[in-house]
């Protein structure tokens, strides 16, 4: 409880101390010409196809692993559930949320959340991309753990890239990650009552 407590306090500051300034120092530093060029319009339309290519990913890994009675199949399992879920969950938290994104709060649109009216410019919060690739993150870091430092290098590459090139706040990548983490541990507590036992 108390860790969940410090996330949600983190997030709050950031969302309203830290996310302006430092988009602020961003845009400057990178340029708005960057920001908007071709090289990087497309990162959002990729999201869909990862949720389905490693949801499918996982469930046949589970398959796989159950027919060998593997222990590490039950996490497979956990994986596919929370995937799709996280995406599913997106979607919605940006709906209820309805935050300016960060794209057009440089055109000069109040940084706000408009309450159950996100779309279009109104879905910053929470950032997608975080909340779906940190259930992706978490499972390699139980597949691969000598590779544990790569792997968290990576997940920290991800969320730099979000901010570096402004598709969002820090407080928007936060609680993506945030809410990822808790939609895999919620997956994984969900097979371990009804399946087995993680090892």
């Amino acid at each position: 409880m108390l860790r969940i407590l410090s996330a949600l306090l983190l997030v709050l500051i950031c969302v309203n101390f830290l996310d302006i300034p430092l988009a602020e120092t961003i845009a400057r530093i990178m340029g708005r010409n960057f920001l908007h060029s071709q090289v990087i319009s497309n990162l959002p339309d990729l999201l869909l196809g990862v949720t389905v290519l490693s949801t499918f990913a996982c469930w046949a890994g589970y398959f796989l692993l159950a027919r060998r009675n593997a222990p590490m199949a039950t996490r497979f399992m956990a994986s596919g559930i929370s995937i799709p879920l996280a995406f599913a969950a997106k979607s919605i938290l940006k709906w209820i949320f309805g935050r300016t994104d960060t794209r057009t709060w440089l055109t000069g649109t109040p940084d706000s959340f408009h309450w159950f009216q996100g779309g279009r410019n109104f879905e910053g919060f929470p950032s997608g991309h975080m909340l779906v690739f940190t259930p992706i993150f978490l499972l390699l870091l139980e597949v691969f753990p000598k590779l544990r430092l790569p792997i968290l290098g990576a997940w920290l590459a991800l969320g730099a890239a979000l901010l570096l090139t402004e598709y969002h706040f820090p407080g928007d990548v936060l609680a993506g990650a945030f809410i990822g983490i808790l939609l895999d541990y919620a997956a994984k507590n969900l097979v371990r009552r009804k399946i087995t036992r993680f090892p």
